[in-house]
Formats: structure tokens, C-alpha cells, sequence
């Protein structure tokens, strides 16, 4: 990965979560009851990593389904512990479950239906879910196949019924399907919820494919109307995370489905650093986006000189004192001008700042040089002609008197008003812009 050292921010291993697996390493749930009490809640330090690690082993599968048998044991002793905590409490309730979610990974237990096996095993497409159950005049929840940008997409509609907001004249499905033509849409659990306000009961409805170089739509060739009790079917919320980004499913056909919300990653973390998540949730979602750098040759690029304002960090144990507490204020600044001139400010009120001067240039496509001339601090800028300075350090020198190398800061993301950086001693950190002042 681009510049960065892998002691920081490159993913770690999985964990195996020391929680017994099936034996037969499967993903189909263990028998619950709606009296089960309540597992202790975990530190949200180890519901972020657990989360993580599930979609770190669902990511490195080579198929929405296809997992070597280590990556499933691992992904069974996963999800059970994050099932077992239930996650976000009554989420049929919780308006944040509204919204397009994508689809990483689908188990498939064999009981599920041939059409949902043909989709779901298609590598190439992209399969989301629409929830609407809040908002809309009509609770729904559609199924998306996303064939490309060129190509066009299919729709699966279905109303939908939760306890908060049940559908008039709706009665849930009640059979197994196993009479309905020997099971051939698959076999359905009549198992009820786990726990109160987590399941969705839906009867599809009306399903369509919509083609980019028609002007019209096809409709879908399943007669959904006519197959009675076949049409319906319930999905529970086993686990919807804190910052309700990530949740697991369970269909009546005993399929998990793990999925995550389709929100840019930039606008991910940007939420995650404005709730102050903790730092492991944050160094995954750094550790996505940098991968995804719009900028070929960030040290390079216009749009790195500005004012740019420090929004986190994480600091090295080799970083300066100064450095560290200036990073743990509420105004600190990098200013990069045009002529290569660069200034760090940490605002401490209206009359005083502490500030350090220095010159950069570009060492490469993706590094920056930064000599420090001088750090002090600075009264009255802005609101006297000549502000005056005290002068804290001068250009640094090795033990034998010697003028010190300069630093150097790697550019590992950055677009019109994000960047985020590491420092030569190891320190990561992202900036904001702000208006030039």
C-alpha cells in the first residue's frame, strides 16, 4: 500500500474470535427463543473489531459464497458472538435502517430458492437492498440486481409489515413450502424473532428489469400474485452496528446476509471522526480509502497547497512533544503556499498562536521534503500591523552540531477538500481545507 508503513495502518491479521464453531461449520443459526436473556454487552472497541473482521474475511473471499474452510470458521465464530450481542436495539424502529444497503456476502444453506441462488452467485453483479419502512406512504424492502452501469438493473418489490408499522389485511407466512411443488422455492423456517422489533415480514408484489437502452421496462416473469403463501417471507435484523453501517440477516430460508450501507467511504469517515469512533474503526475505514486515491501524484498537485485544517491523528511514539500536544488542540493548521513556503499553527485564542516555519518541495510523485526554519509564538496576528514573535527553537541540529535531514511527509489520499498524510517518524494525519485566511 502507498507509503504506508505497515505497522499503522495496514489491516492485521484476523483474529479468531475463541468462540466455539459448529462443528460442521455452519452458518445456519442455532435454535433461539424470544426468552433468551440477554448477552452482556461488549466494549464498542470489540464490536468495531469483530464487525471488521467479518468484513475483512468476507472481502478476501473469492465469491459472495465462497469461503475457504479457515475463513468460514472464522466467519461463524464472528457472527455468532455479534449476533448474540444483537447490536442496535429494535432496529425495525430505528429510522437509520431506511436507506440502500449493499450486499458483501450471502451464505447459501441450500434452502433457499433457485432464482436467489442464480443472482446471488453472479460474481459480476452488484446486489443491494432498498429499505423503506419509516418514511415512505408504504413500509417496503426491494431487492436490486445491478448489471452495470451500461447494462441496466432489476428490481424485486415487496410490501413490507414490522411490529411498529404492520401492513393492513397482511397475514405473515405461516407454511414451510415443502408441499409446493416438492420445495422448489425453497424450504421456509417458521421459527419466530429472537427479539422484539428486528424482523421484516414481506410478500413480493411486483419485480421488473430496467434496461438503459430501453425506454420502457420488462416486467419480471413470476407471477407473484398467484403463488399465495410462496410470495412472502420474513427477514430478521440479527445485528445492526453503533453507527448502524453494518448489519447481519437472516431469511426465512435460513440464508445470513451480510451487508453494509452504501454510504462513500469518504462520507464514513468523515461521520465516524465527527462521533469520535474509536481509532481502530477509524484506521479501517483509512486504511479503504487510501487505496482509492483519486490523485496520481498528490505531492505534485495544485490541490495540495492551501490552509488545511487537522481533523485527527495518530501519533508515533517518535513524534515531538510539541507535536503531540499541538495535534490534541481544537484549531491546529498546515498552510502550504505557492512558493513553497509552509507554516503549522496551533490557535490558542484571538491574540496568540504557536506556529513553525518552514519550506517544503517535492521529493516525488508521492513525497514531500519539509525543512523547519523556526517555531515560537505569535502575538496579535491579525490584529496588529507588526505581531510580535518570541522565537521557541531555530533550525534543528544532529547531536554533532549538524544542520538535521530534513523530514518528509507521505501523500497517501487526497482530493479537492480531504488529505490525509504520514510523517517521516510515522505519524498519521487527516486534514480538511479551509477557506484561505
Amino acid at each position: 500500500m502507498l507509503g504506508i508503513r505497515s505497522t499503522h495502518i495496514t489491516p492485521q491479521r484476523c483474529v479468531r474470535t475463541h468462540v466455539a464453531a459448529s462443528p460442521t461449520r455452519s452458518l445456519m443459526p442455532a435454535r433461539r427463543t424470544t426468552t433468551s436473556p440477554m448477552p452482556p454487552r461488549k466494549p464498542p472497541q470489540e464490536r468495531s473489531r469483530l464487525e471488521q473482521q467479518v468484513i475483512d474475511i468476507v472481502s478476501s473471499a473469492k465469491g459472495r459464497a465462497k469461503l475457504s474452510p479457515d475463513q468460514l470458521e472464522e466467519l461463524v465464530s464472528a457472527v455468532d458472538v455479534l449476533e448474540q450481542m444483537g447490536g442496535t436495539p429494535a432496529p425495525t424502529k430505528d429510522a437509520a435502517l431506511d436507506g440502500k444497503w449493499k450486499l458483501l456476502f450471502t451464505s447459501s444453506p441450500g434452502t433457499n430458492s433457485p432464482i436467489q441462488r442464480t443472482f446471488t452467485g453472479v460474481e459480476s453483479f452488484s446486489i443491494f437492498q432498498e429499505v423503506s419502512l419509516q418514511e415512505d406512504e408504504e413500509a417496503r424492502v426491494n431487492n436490486c440486481v445491478d448489471f452495470g452501469p451500461k447494462v441496466g438493473f432489476l428490481r424485486v418489490e415487496a410490501q413490507a409489515s414490522i411490529e411498529s408499522r404492520p401492513l393492513p389485511g397482511f397475514t405473515p407466512r405461516a407454511g414451510s413450502g415443502e408441499s409446493f411443488f416438492g420445495g422448489l422455492l425453497g424450504k421456509s423456517s417458521t421459527e419466530p424473532p429472537a427479539r422484539p422489533n428486528s424482523r421484516i415480514d414481506f410478500q413480493f408484489d411486483k419485480a421488473a428489469f430496467y434496461f438503459r437502452f430501453l425506454p420502457f421496462s420488462i416486467p419480471y416473469p413470476v407471477p407473484f400474485r398467484i403463488l399465495g403463501d410462496e410470495r412472502k417471507g420474513w427477514l430478521d435484523v440479527t445485528y445492526m452496528s453503533e453507527d448502524r453501517m453494518f448489519r447481519l440477516s437472516r431469511g426465512n430460508k435460513g440464508t445470513l446476509f451480510i451487508l453494509q450501507k452504501d454510504v462513500p467511504l469518504k462520507d464514513r469517515l468523515l461521520d465516524a471522526l465527527s462521533q469520535n469512533t474509536d481509532d481502530d474503526k477509524v484506521m479501517s475505514l483509512l486504511t479503504t480509502l487510501v487505496k482509492e486515491n483519486p490523485t496520481s501524484a498528490p505531492a505534485r498537485s495544485p490541490k495540495a497547497g492551501g490552509t488545511w485544517r487537522l481533523i485527527w491523528s495518530q501519533q508515533s511514539s517518535d513524534a515531538s512533544p510539541l507535536q503531540k500536544w499541538g495535534s490534541k488542540q481544537a484549531k491546529s493548521y498546515q498552510v502550504i503556499n505557492e512558493d513553497g513556503s509552509l507554516r503549522n499553527i496551533v490557535d490558542l485564542g484571538s491574540w496568540l498562536r504557536l506556529t513553525a516555519l518552514a519550506t517544503c518541495e517535492p521529493a516525488s510523485a508521492t513525497r514531500t521534503t519539509v525543512s523547519i526554519s523556526q517555531a515560537g509564538l505569535m502575538f496579535g496576528e491579525g490584529k496588529w500591523d507588526k505581531p510580535w514573535f518570541f522565537q521557541l527553537s531555530g533550525p534543528r541540529q544532529t547531536k554533532d552540531g549538524e544542520p538535521e535531514p530534513p523530514g518528509w511527509v507521505e501523500w497517501l489520499y487526497l482530493d479537492d477538500d480531504l488529505r490525509v498524510t504520514q510523517g517521516s517518524k510515522g505519524s498519521l494525519f487527516v486534514h480538511r481545507r479551509e477557506q484561505d485566511s
